[in-house]
């Protein structure tokens, strides 16, 4: 059997763990953070509410468009990096403050999702794509997330000492290419969302259900619960199909009359590292 990762799990086998890349900013959920001053400006601080916030603002919050974005080499530009990154991986690694089910994945596992906001209209926010590239003969792990957001792609990779909890090492590719090595310090952690207990997936899983999506149609399991951590609906979709499980997500606000929905677009084996990583 191929060796496994063990960063990404099911809640029902050893642990959970999110990567989030915190920087303390006011009214952030989550803990373990970049030791960096304040985002560069109010926009920044606004795009990097991590999406377990409250379900009806954390809705629609986007990255930082590129205009904003400081002159390269300087240390705003890492500190303005360390706000998208925020924003990215708690996108990508929880819904609504938890989350039910992240298999293991291989070495270039990757899956990459869709993301709408619907109300009276939908509309295409961004895709999020994250990749599970090697394990180091350390034993540490290469993991890439990357965005697009208005014609505009965003790409971390992050090297991950799982046994310490941490990331050793963060790199970043702008949308002007600019690629550089974001500085980590010692207080850079992980910071999970809710783990779901199996108990819990099995008690809230409402049926099986035809999903059909843009990387295929897949028999998955309907997970729902009431009432997340932010007060909406949160609903997944599992199959064993795909690496992680997830074939589509969903954080809705029943009082606002919108849901934030991410679904799977595609997925692959071949992600290597696109920032000369390693």
């Amino acid at each position: 059997m191929p060796a496994m990762m063990s960063f990404l799990r099911f809640p029902w086998r050893p642990r959970i763990l999110v990567i989030l890349l915190c920087i303390g900013l006011p009214g952030a959920v989550f803990s373990g953070c970049f030791a960096v001053e304040s985002a560069v400006d109010s926009g920044v601080s606004s795009a990097a509410s991590a999406a377990g916030e409250e379900v009806g603002e954390s809705i629609g919050k986007q990255l930082s468009p590129a205009v904003n974005l400081p002159a390269y080499g300087t240390g705003a530009w890492n500190q303005f990096m360390v706000s998208q990154a925020q924003v990215l991986f708690s996108r990508a690694f929880t819904a609504g403050g938890m989350w039910p089910a992240q298999a293991d994945y291989r070495p270039g596992e990757w899956v990459r999702y869709r993301a709408t906001v619907s109300g009276d209209s939908e509309t295409a926010l961004d895709t999020l794509e994250r990749a599970y590239l090697k394990e180091t003969a350390e034993g540490n792990q290469w993991w890439r997330v990357q965005g697009l957001q208005g014609g505009e792609t965003w790409i971390y990779e992050a090297l991950v000492n799982p046994s310490q909890g941490r990331v050793v090492r963060l790199r970043a590719k702008d949308p002007e290419g600019n690629v550089g090595e974001v500085p980590v310090t010692e207080n850079t952690v992980y910071q999970s969302p809710q783990s779901l207990t199996e108990e819990s997936v099995e008690g809230a899983t409402v049926g099986t259900e035809q999903v059909d999506t843009p990387a295929g149609a897949f028999s998955a399991r309907h997970v729902k619960y009431q009432g997340g951590t932010g007060g909406g609906t949160v609903t997944w979709y599992l199959s064993e199909e795909v690496p992680g499980h997830v074939v589509k997500y969903q954080v809705g606000a029943p009082q606002e009359g919108t849901a934030w929905t991410s679904t799977l677009v595609a997925y692959g084996t071949d992600a290597t590292t696109m920032l000369d990583s390693y």
